[in-house]
């Protein structure tokens, strides 16, 4: 071994599932290839810094900021009682502009 050793990475057992695009983006992905803005659906006790760190070091994509929302699940009645689907958390992830993209063309609503 040389002189320094890389230290390992440790990531929290993180699900970030994309939801699901509008049409507008679709068109957005086909035109142009890619998108400013994504929205993930993960557990609650997922911070935006370890977000921001899985989706930079595992996936290698540049991101800007990320915004996060928390949902309560719904509260549903069952013949046996109530119950409650799990809470979660939306995540709107901003990448960063690739180089010699305008930020105003790629912005999707």
């Amino acid at each position: 071994m040389g002189p320094w050793r890389r230290l390992p990475t440790y990531f929290p057992n993180i699900s970030l599932h994309m939801l699901p695009l509008m049409e507008q983006e679709l068109e957005a992905v086909k035109k142009t290839g890619w998108l400013r803005k994504v929205a993930f659906r993960t557990t609650p006790n997922v911070s935006k810094l370890e977000i921001k760190a899985f989706l930079e070091r595992v996936y290698g994509m540049s991101v800007e900021k990320v915004n996060t929302l928390n949902y309560e699940g719904k509260k549903k009645r069952r013949k046996y009682g109530m119950v409650q689907r799990p809470d979660w958390k939306k995540a709107y992830v901003y990448f960063k502009p690739q180089v010699g993209d305008s930020v105003e063309d790629n912005e999707s609503r």
